[in-house]
């Protein structure tokens, strides 16, 4: 069994929706579903957005669902590398965690380094780019183009985002190897859009995003490039995930599928 992460529902939506066969994981405290995918069957949570949150919904998971030989986690960062754009996916080959005070330390989680390979021959094979390196798990959102440069001087890290270290750390403490695959949101130039108008889960609420708004209107020009952005980092996760399943040899309906996502996305 492989256990997947995910933050928030739009994260995970494009590849759910290449399920054919799926069902509810009918756990308590557990949000998420069940697929099986060329003879192996995946477990996808949920956990929401922060790393307590990942922390703990991971605790959870990994004790009703025990088993697991491989765990990975998905879902969108934010760029620090000027070469990474929307839509770009970045393999880990190490995580890195920033607290609150801004201490930097590297996560001490078991990184699987022969599934990590595996993983780029899989995307290699289905044609597939990606870059590899570090991801920084931050406590709090880097919200603009100089705290996401300067988190990068600092650390080295090529992306940024507030939950991998959380569950790289709950599976490093039970042996089990871990696999971050992630695609990239926003460029380091670009400052983060209304963070705080969404819950924890990623559902943007009305209340908040009213007030948000009354008191930024220039954002709303600015939330048609990010929700474009962010389809084109959901299609990524789904490629990839889907890659990674089959081992690269991808069947002809997620050809199908990949080249319609990528037919669709803007120029």
């Amino acid at each position: 069994m492989i256990l997947l992460f995910y933050a928030f529902e739009r994260e995970i939506a494009p590849f759910k929706r290449r399920q054919k066969t799926r069902a509810l994981l009918a756990l308590d405290g557990l949000h998420g579903f069940r697929t099986e995918i060329a003879g192996k069957e995946f477990a996808v949570v949920g956990h929401g957005i922060g790393h307590q949150r990942a922390a703990q919904t991971a605790r959870r998971a990994f004790d009703l669902l025990p088993g697991a030989e491989l765990v990975i986690g998905t879902g969108v960062v934010g760029a620090l590398s000027s070469g990474l754009k929307p839509g770009d996916l970045v393999l880990s080959d190490r995580i890195l965690t920033i607290d609150g005070d801004g201490r930097i330390d590297e996560q001490a989680a078991k990184l699987g380094d022969a599934h990590i390979r595996a993983a780029g021959r899989s995307l290699a094979l289905a044609g597939i780019a990606y870059s590899s390196g570090a991801i920084l798990t931050s406590h709090r959102v880097l919200a603009t183009a100089a705290e996401k440069r300067r988190a990068k001087e600092t650390t080295g890290a090529i992306a940024v985002d507030m939950e991998t270290a959380a569950i790289a750390a709950e599976a490093g403490a039970r042996g089990l190897p871990f696999v971050a695959i992630r695609a990239v949101l926003d460029e380091v130039d670009d400052d983060v859009v209304g963070a705080e108008m969404a819950d924890e889960h990623g559902i943007v609420r009305p209340l908040a995003a009213t007030s948000f708004l009354v008191r930024n209107p220039g954002t709303l020009l600015k939330l048609p490039r990010m929700m474009r952005n962010l389809s084109r980092a959901t299609a990524a996760i789904a490629d990839a995930l889907t890659a990674i399943a089959h081992e690269g040899q991808l069947p002809a309906d997620a050809k199908r599928a990949r080249g319609s996502a990528a037919r669709k996305r803007p120029r």
